[in-house]
């Protein structure tokens, strides 16, 4: 996708790309013992829901990130924090459009459902099609339509806030200059490792350790007795009839069916509508080569040679098989009419005048049930053998509350109650993290409800438990001996970066004083003032450092930290920005930033509404939300 994003076709796809309906966030299985989280008004976010929107929302990004979605990463994103802003902000936009009057019809409930692409049949809405995509999302028909209702409800008040957001000329113009200037840095570093006599006296320790003590504090640790119900081990107890095979495929047909799709080429000669001379000669030369091409001329050849479509044109003009509803109506009316090695007339759309060839068709067919048959009978069976394994997981938390063991209960379902050792965040240990991550929330004697870590369902029993707590010095003294010197050799490291940038900023000659200093001046070479120079990490910091030098002023404020070292920079040259290229993308970025400001004009709405629900003491958090989810 990256590597093809300015191909029509990836914008036209991404264009077409609609929310169906978020089924996550809207069912959980059965979860008993839902507690309280957070009150806003008089609604009040249950445990339960903020956990089953934590869970799809870390599925969606492990679907993204696979294994390089670590533990640390999913913390470093904040990501439970922000499935409960989400709940929050909703809550709070239906409690707003509700004060304001605002009322979405029956009718605006039922057009939006019948428009919705998941629930037609041929270009039209289908009951049945609707009935079944509930059906297997385990949603009751007035359920979803009174989320479709809210949602649309959200829409009408988020049109109403961001109908005044405007971007002027002036704006768009800094945006794209932003992002498309060049410049050319000559650049030196210190390193504060580099700083190598620094001394300490114990007053300084002791001092540095009482300002730090957090820094040094010895983690929470618990020791763990638990059950995993792994619905695999309950396959042999369930069966599956052939009413059930017959009837899940009977009610998910299009699960086994393949639309038809064809295989096409294309080239592409771009026009803009509102350059009609422009247009003109565009069409012209597309006929051209769209005779060179009905002669018999190699189009995969002609493609290479001619079109203008970059995502494709290196590939003989190859798009691939399509279905339909993946490129625009023009396009795709003109590609399932023709026959295997037809070329299409010139076709125009919103992105110039296309000629096609299709390579191949594939007509719509549907497996037969004999083909999937053993296919629905695992997917059934693993489905009631995953009920059994959740079903069992919450009579273990039943009894276990009562016996406060998990013994009594594994004892007689001859169950195996496993244990770790204490441990803390940052020990390593064979546990599912977000098995891990629950078991830190606990407290001595805690019994957990059924946990989820991906199929396996679990209970958690905290045996011991040791709260964090502030150390001595004496306990730590190494490490605050080596914090204190890293402190001490930054100090310097900056000191010095602070004196040299003086002297440039006073005249001093740039390679001369870093001679003299026995540093080493990089030359970056030309980049996008937008983003950071070549071998260096971005940062806020030096993207504003970046975005302020000028000729005129071609030093930072300070040194940059960046990289654990600080970086003192020099503007040397500046290329500017092709105003041809910028007039041909301008509408482009002014939609670009439109969205940008209006994000930012919903946020901070929203947090103005929440900060007015603390002050009216209408909003309470009812447990830490770590710690609940």
């Amino acid at each position: 996708m990256r590597k093809h994003a300015q191909s029509w076709m990836i914008k036209a796809a991404l264009g077409a790309i609609v929310v169906v309906f978020i089924f996550w966030g809207i069912w959980a299985p059965r979860e008993g013992h839902q507690r309280e989280l957070l009150k806003i008004g008089n609604y009040i976010i249950t445990v339960a829901e903020a956990r089953n929107y934590y869970q799809n929302m870390l599925d969606r990004y492990q679907s993204t990130y696979g294994e390089r979605l670590t533990e640390e990463m999913a913390k470093k994103l904040n990501l439970k924090e922000r499935a409960v802003k989400e709940l929050v902000n909703r809550v709070l936009l239906l409690q707003e459009a509700r004060q304001l009057g605002l009322k979405v019809t029956e009718e605006e409930v039922e057009a939006s459902i019948h428009s919705n692409p998941a629930f037609q049949k041929n270009g039209l809405f289908d009951k049945a099609t609707y009935v079944r995509a509930l059906q297997r999302a385990r949603l009751a028909t007035k359920d979803f339509e009174a989320n479709q209702k809210e949602m649309l409800l959200i829409h009408k008040l988020q049109g109403l806030i961001l109908t005044s957001v405007k971007v002027s000329d002036q704006e768009v113009a800094e945006v794209y200059r932003q992002g498309f200037e060049k410049i050319n840095l000559d650049m030196i570093s210190l390193n504060p490792t580099d700083f190598r006599h620094v001394s300490m006296t114990p007053e300084e320790l002791k001092d540095y350790f009482s300002k730090h003590k957090d820094q040094f504090k010895i983690p929470a640790r618990v020791k763990i007795r638990y059950l995993l119900f792994h619905p695999q081990d309950y396959l042999k107890q369930v069966s599956v009839s052939a009413k059930e095979i017959e009837d899940y495929y009977e009610n998910n047909k299009e699960k086994f069916s393949q639309p038809k799709q064809v295989k096409v080429r294309h080239i592409l000669i771009k026009a803009d509508p509102r350059d009609k001379e422009g247009t003109e000669k565009a069409r012209q030369r597309a006929e051209s080569i769209r005779e060179e091409a009905a002669k018999g001329k190699d189009f995969a050849q002609l493609a290479k040679q001619k079109s203008e479509d970059a995502g494709t044109k290196d590939r003989g003009g190859e798009i691939g098989f399509i279905s339909k509803g993946m490129v625009v109506p023009e396009f795709e009316q003109a590609a399932f009419s023709m026959k295997a090695g037809e070329i299409s007339g010139v076709i125009q759309t919103q992105f110039g005048f296309h000629i096609l060839k299709v390579d191949e068709v594939r007509e719509a067919s549907t497996q037969p049930l004999e083909k999937v048959k053993g296919q629905v009978e695992t997917l059934l069976k693993t489905r009631k053998a995953r009920g059994i394994a959740y079903d069992l997981a919450d009579q273990a938390f039943d009894q276990a509350s009562k016996d406060k063991t998990l013994d009594k209960f594994a004892g007689e379902k001859k169950l195996t109650v496993k244990e770790t050792p204490l441990f803390s965040a940052e020990d390593k240990i064979d546990l599912d993290p977000k098995l891990k991550a629950s078991a830190l929330s606990m407290g001595k004697g805690d019994i957990t409800p059924t946990l989820r870590a991906g199929e396996t369902f679990a209970v958690l029993h905290a045996v011991e438990k040791q709260e964090p707590r502030t150390p001595e010095l004496k306990e730590v003294e190494g490490r605050v001996k080596e914090a204190l010197r890293k402190e001490k050799q930054k100090e310097k490291a900056l000191a010095k970066g602070k004196e040299i940038l003086e002297k440039l900023k006073k005249g001093a000659d740039f390679k001369r004083l870093a001679s003299q200093e026995g540093l080493k001046v990089e030359e970056t070479g030309f980049f996008p003032r937008a983003s950071a120079p070549p071998k260096v990490s971005a940062s806020e910091d030096l993207r504003k450092a970046l975005a302020a030098l000028s000729l005129k002023n071609p030093y930072p404020e300070a040194p940059i930290f960046q990289d654990e070292k600080y970086l003192i920079l020099h503007l040397k040259e500046v290329k500017g920005i092709d105003s041809e290229q910028f007039k041909s993308q301008k509408e482009n970025f002014r939609r670009g930033l439109l969205m940008q400001k209006q994000q930012a004009v919903l946020v901070n709405w929203l947090e103005n509404l929440l900060e007015q629900a603390k002050a009216r003491g209408d909003y309470k958090e009812l447990q830490p939300v770590n710690e609940a989810i």
